[in-house]
């Protein structure tokens, strides 16, 4: 009997182990065929191993059986995989949507996000220079992303030369064209001004500091037009000056936004208008930008159209709230978040101080105001309620885009950009 038993209780002892080394060995087999793949299986024997895997190792009971007929047919595993990809999709959808901002205040990005080529639709006088050749060029080095592609209309008698995508004035219709050209994902980014503080410190910068960029290909006058509206600026009565400049039929900065959302045909090229290496022009089928479109005829559709364009951008800011577009913008470009903040906070500034915006009083009398250092002042402070409206009509446009911006940048975004003061 002793022996008997004892004999048994080795047997038991021997198939333990027996049931131990399969369970081990089932194991190890899985584990190689997962880090294999499971191409190879049909999804129902891939389950069938995974359940079988967490039974032998005690993490889960033994499956129930499916219902009879469930396991071959096609249109039931069809209904089972369309149920939870749509699960899948709303939780993919939900997620992306209420992390976007999280994701966009810790620097966080996906890989698919990420940006082989950037180029920057840069409209003049909207923080263009601080946000293009302050933070994107450094950025683009960090992150070693295309930022520069060669080009056969240069300067100086040069066959090629490289065009900055972060330095020159790009249309969408250029900024279309560099960010196909390049090999991975194109990415096109813009900011937006409000209209008053954009068009004043465009005319004063032209008119006190940077005459030279009036003549400039890539500030979009017509040949025709250089010599008048050249003269309009040197007008001595401030008033008279701007007023002819706000109202000349030829001038590209009415709606200059709107335009460059647009997209236009640039002007012709010529060798003694390049501002740069490269030439920002048309050697054939050149435009008339100021004379694009028909800003009054064509209001709605135009600005629709602008909206839409808008929309496909990948990322867009507004100046009214810098530091708030940098955070957005900065993980959707793959770039880090806190070095760009960083470099927003060093590089942004007024480009003209209190002597040049008291300036703008001249244009009609306004109430004295305390001036209080970069980025507290405004242009629209310096004049009174009548000019301001004066400006806003005559680019209706700009200011329609501008409410829709900050309307899509809440949509997409989760923030608000408030009005100016």
């Amino acid at each position: 009997m002793v022996r008997r038993a004892r004999a048994a209780r080795a047997e038991a002892h021997g198939f333990d182990n027996y049931k131990f080394c399969c369970s081990c060995c089932f194991l190890c087999s899985f584990s190689l065929l997962a880090s294999i793949g499971h191409s190879s299986l049909s999804e129902s024997d891939f389950q069938k191993l995974q359940f079988k895997m967490q039974w032998l190792s005690g993490t889960r009971a033994a499956p129930e059986p499916l219902p009879k007929g469930m396991e071959t047919s096609t249109e039931a595993r069809s209904t089972l995989a369309t149920t939870a990809g749509q699960t899948t999709a709303v939780q993919t959808t939900t997620a992306v949507q209420t992390s976007a901002v999280g994701q966009a205040k810790m620097g966080q990005t996906t890989p698919a996000q990420n940006c082989s080529t950037i180029a920057f639709l840069r409209i003049q006088k909207t923080a263009s220079t601080t946000f293009g050749q302050q933070i994107m060029q450094q950025m683009c080095g960090r992150h070693r992303q295309t930022c520069k592609l060669g080009w056969d209309r240069c300067n100086f008698g040069k066959q090629r030369c490289a065009v900055e995508l972060y330095q020159y004035h790009l249309e969408y219709n250029y900024a279309r064209q560099f960010t196909q050209s390049g090999k991975g994902r194109g990415c096109i980014v813009t900011i937006l001004r409000e209209p008053i503080e954009r068009t004043l410190s465009e005319y004063f910068m032209l008119r006190l500091k940077h005459r030279q960029f009036l003549s400039f290909d890539q500030w979009d006058v017509h040949a025709n037009d250089l010599s008048e509206i050249d003269r309009i600026l040197n007008i001595e009565d401030l008033s008279e000056s701007f007023q002819k400049y706000l109202h000349h039929p030829r001038n590209p900065s009415r709606n200059r936004q709107t335009l460059y959302l647009l997209g236009f045909q640039r002007v012709e090229c010529n060798k003694t208008r390049c501002g740069g290496n490269a030439c920002i022009c048309e050697p054939e089928k050149s435009g008339y930008p100021a004379l694009a479109y028909d800003w009054d005829k064509n209001f709605t559709g135009l600005l629709e159209l602008a909206k839409e364009h808008l929309r496909s951008l990948d990322a867009f800011g507004i100046v009214d709230c810098f530091k708030s577009s940098i955070e957005v913008m900065a993980p959707l470009l793959g770039w880090d978040l806190k070095t760009a903040l960083e470099l927003a906070h060093e590089k942004q500034d007024l480009h003209v101080w209190k002597h040049t915006m008291e300036k703008a009083r001249q244009i009609r009398a306004s109430r004295r105001l305390s001036f209080t250092g970069p980025s507290r002042n405004f242009w629209r402070e310096f004049l009174s309620k009548d000019v301001q409206k004066e400006i806003l009509a005559v680019n209706s446009l700009d200011h329609e885009l501008l409410q829709f911006a900050k309307q899509e940048f809440q949509s997409r975004y989760g923030q608000s950009c408030e009005e100016v003061p």
